[in-house]
C-alpha cells in the first residue's frame, strides 16, 4: 500500500471516530440535561447504542436493529442546554469512540 493510500485510510478512520464521537455526545447530552443519567452513564449508554447499531448493519435477520432502542430522555430539555452539555461531553465521547 502506498503512503497516499495509507494516509487516506488513516484519515477516513479518524473521521469515522470523530463522527461516532459526535453521535455519542449528541445522544448522551439530552439524557444528562433531563437528569436521567450522569455524564459517565449517559456516554456509556450512547456508546452501547452506537456499538449495537454497527452490529445491526451486519444482521440479516434485523433482530438487533429491532432490539436496539435509542436512548431517549424522560422529558423535553432546552436545545441550548443540550448543545452546551454536548460540547462538554466531546472528550469523553471521543474516548468512548476509540473503544468501538
Amino acid at each position: 500500500m502506498g503512503i497516499e493510500s495509507k494516509l487516506a485510510v488513516e484519515g477516513a478512520e479518524e473521521q469515522h471516530r470523530e463522527d461516532c464521537a459526535r453521535l455519542i455526545a449528541r445522544a448522551a447530552a439530552p439524557l444528562v440535561a433531563a437528569g436521567d443519567m450522569g455524564r459517565v452513564k449517559a456516554v456509556q449508554a450512547a456508546t452501547e447504542w452506537v456499538r449495537r447499531e454497527s452490529e445491526a448493519e451486519g444482521d440479516v435477520t434485523g433482530v438487533i436493529a429491532v432490539e436496539n432502542k435509542f436512548p431517549t430522555p424522560s422529558k423535553e430539555v432546552d436545545s441550548k442546554q443540550i448543545a452546551a452539555i454536548e460540547h462538554k461531553l466531546m472528550d469523553a465521547a471521543r474516548a468512548a469512540a476509540d473503544t468501538l
